[in-house]
């Protein structure tokens, strides 16, 4: 049986695969160069719908055009379509419209259909897991299930992306017996924090975990953006956004920024194409790093906001942290890992390398050890529940306007706690 693990990413996704030479999980390559990272954009076209590196390189054309050809490109672009994405809308382009679950299902059977090609002739996938943040919406779940379904594929498994970071990291770390790991994943969309715990063989998340679904890196390149904006019109006399849309391509530019800010440099300079009173220009953005990290302060504050709320719930327990685990590529910002350390003081700091794979890898590992991880309740080592119950994940909220399944198991004597509607109580229901 041939399973794929996907991480449908923000700005990129990334996908993973059993290797049957090696036997070991292994992140899919995408095109020639060996890109492990997809990115999650499309662009439609006269021609159709073109995405990943196609959409991308469309844009990079548009570089040294005049700012109303960018932006009648720009309109029919989507720079993120993981964060638009909401059951019941539609988007249109060139008079045409595409609901949000057509576009779900163009963009994850175009990455399928470059994972396959990867994996090799007469690679079949028969399963998927998915990881999603902590803040997603039940209905947001059930549109990536039925977006697989509609490809054709029956067999799909949620998974919490603190959970399969965790066990993505396990697969090249060994995680001991009753060590506890904060998973810090601070992604292009989202921050998600989670304690996990390894107990009796299984990584388990032992407190509730907490997400902040407006504050990702994509949320800090608008930062850039913003302040590159005020510069431009303080010295040039000229609005990048004078129509009211963002210029992808400058804020492509930005995004490079502050990627370069995650090495040791003290400064960093780019330089950003505009086309003013029809004369082609190069304007140098620099910025030094005391500068760099007052501009993007109120996020990181932010994301280590949600990292304070559940080291309180952890030590409130009883729980000791024995190791930070750092996702994404903003967690690798110093001002991130300053912050965490003033927080957090003496506890090792790590990560599961430069390409993003540990939740993609972590999806697939799921499914190689079933029953292993329980992604959808949280539990509590010291309380006995219910058999019945800890083996059914389809725990149903007592409130009847709400009806979520997104149920966390929270200490026996205060029931369950609803992550949709907060809800709180023991009378739940069970679907079986």
């Amino acid at each position: 049986m041939a399973s794929l693990g996907i991480d449908f990413g923000s700005s990129f996704s990334t996908v993973s695969w059993l290797n049957p030479q090696s036997g070991k999980p292994e992140a899919v390559r995408f095109g020639g160069d060996g890109q492990v990272k997809y990115p999650s954009v499309m662009l439609y076209t006269e021609n159709g719908f073109v995405m990943g590196f196609q959409a991308a390189s469309f844009l990079d054309a548009l570089s040294v055009q005049t700012i109303d050809k960018r932006m009648e490109m720009m309109a029919n672009f989507i720079p993120s379509l993981k964060r638009i994405l909401e059951p019941g809308m539609e988007e249109v382009f060139s008079d045409k419209s595409f609901t949000h679950e057509e576009l779900l299902c163009r963009f994850l059977g175009q990455i399928i259909a470059k994972a396959k090609s990867h994996c090799g002739h007469g690679f079949e996938v028969d399963r998927i897991a998915f990881s999603y943040p902590v803040n997603y919406s039940q209905a947001k779940i059930q549109m990536m299930n039925t977006a697989f379904h509609q490809l054709g594929y029956s067999d799909v498994q949620p998974i919490y992306e603190p959970v399969a970071a965790a066990e993505g990291y396990g697969i090249s770390h060994q995680i001991e017996e009753g060590e506890g790991i904060l998973v810090f994943d601070f992604g292009g969309g989202t921050i998600d924090v989670a304690y996990v715990k390894k107990m009796h063989g299984k990584l388990q998340i032992v407190t509730e975990p907490k997400g902040n679904s407006l504050c990702g890196g994509q949320d800090i390149d608008f930062l850039l953006y913003e302040n590159l904006r005020a510069k431009i019109l303080h010295d040039l006399h000229f609005d990048i956004s004078e129509q009211g849309v963002v210029d992808q391509i400058i804020l492509k530019n930005c995004r490079w920024l502050k990627e370069q800010f995650s090495e040791d440099g003290d400064t960093y300079c780019t330089d950003i194409g505009l086309v003013c009173n029809g004369k082609f220009q190069n304007y140098k953005y620099r910025l030094s790093r005391d500068s760099f990290d007052t501009i993007i302060s109120p996020k990181v504050d932010e994301a280590i906001g949600v990292a304070k709320q559940v080291v309180q719930a952890v030590k409130g327990r009883g729980y000791s942290i024995d190791k930070v685990l750092l996702i994404g590529g903003s967690s690798r910002l110093a001002l991130v890992h300053h912050q965490l350390e003033a927080l957090l003081k003496d506890v090792p700091i790590d990560t599961c390398g430069e390409s993003d794979i540990a939740v993609a890898l972590g999806n697939i590992s799921v499914l190689i050890h079933p029953n292993e991880t329980d992604d959808n309740e949280t539990i509590n080592d010291s309380c006995e529940f219910d058999e019945e119950l800890n083996r059914n994940k389809h725990i149903i909220c007592g409130n009847e306007k709400c009806k979520s399944e997104r149920c966390f198991k929270l200490v026996h004597r205060l029931g369950y706690h609803c992550l949709d509607c907060g809800w709180e109580g023991k009378n739940i229901k069970i679907k079986f």
